[in-house]
């Protein structure tokens, strides 16, 4: 048998994979992209990450090492998003699905989900997070470089959990679905990133001005503060968004919306997060005290 051609001996389809090999996968999905090279990109990776999910689904010795040689060829998984393919493959590889179909929504899918992926953390996220965790930063306080290596953190585990089991669940109309829009997708992360280019241009500008400059050293900017300058109007429209999600698809009162935010306000005023006049109590790290 050539390793990677031919067809699986037992077409019937398999048991659904339990959440706990599930996050197996996920798990090793944050090393996936460690093997990579010039040949198979990152194949290597991206079968190790996937073998929890076909040792379950292939319980034929044959079927398994078929499985395996066809998931050896070129992919790449550089990005959190790229998740999204393997939980489609994994899908595909439940359903025993023909091999050339599950090689072409693969590499259909991985293409399209590392290009958006890449786009999306290029050109928004980090710039995002870079600029929010500046105007902390640019108190001396270490919180600044802590959240913005947390922030990242959090988002890339987030993208590659929640992906992997869209991509599990849905199949093959989700990856149909992400090539049909993938330029559309990576069209608004670009156009995203022009803004939030334009966004740190004008921040960096205006701190290399001399009077601003000599002041910055005895000014406390607050995240809401710091958000404001990068996104104006950004707090108005989350509150907004809030009530609107409380009230349709929750089905929430208005009393209970009013609670929610004023817990909310309350904390990040404790907190120091939102400035303005009141001075928090507490002894925090990133609020100035000067």
């Amino acid at each position: 048998m050539v390793v990677g051609i031919g067809k699986y001996t037992n077409k019937n389809e398999a048991f659904p994979l339990d959440r706990k090999t599930l996050n197996q996968v996920f798990l090793r999905s944050f090393f996936a992209d460690a093997s990579r090279n010039g040949e198979t990109g990152s194949s290597t990776g991206w079968c190790w990450a996937l073998m929890p999910g076909l040792k379950q689904i292939h319980k034929n010795e044959d079927d398994l090492a078929l499985a395996m040689g066809h998931e050896l060829e070129y992919v790449s998984a550089a990005s959190p998003v790229s998740t999204f393919a393997m939980g489609v493959t994994l899908a595909l590889e439940q359903q025993k699905s023909d091999l050339e179909t599950i090689r072409s929504v693969r590499t259909a899918a991985s293409a399209a989900a590392d290009a958006f992926g890449r786009a999306l953390f290029s050109y928004v996220v980090i710039p995002v997070s870079a600029i929010g965790c500046c105007a902390l930063a640019a108190n001396g306080s270490m919180l600044g470089v802590v959240l913005y290596f947390l922030v990242l953190a959090l988002l890339s585990a987030g993208l590659r959990y929640g992906m992997l089991y869209l991509g599990y669940s849905k199949g093959v109309r989700a990856a149909e679905s992400l090539t049909r829009h993938s330029e559309a997708l990576k069209h608004a992360a670009r156009l995203a990133g022009i803004f939030m280019l334009g966004a740190m241009t004008f921040l960096f500008v205006r701190g290399l001005e001399p009077d601003l400059f000599a002041q910055s050293q005895y000014q406390t900017v607050s995240l809401a503060e710091g958000l404001e300058e990068v996104l104006p109007g950004i707090l108005p429209l989350a509150v907004i968004a809030v009530v609107w999600h409380m009230l349709t698809k929750k089905n929430r009162s208005l009393l209970q919306c009013f609670l929610v935010l004023l817990a909310i306000s309350l904390i990040g005023a404790l907190l120091g997060l939102f400035g303005g006049f009141f001075h928090s109590p507490l002894p925090l790290p990133w609020i100035n005290m000067m």
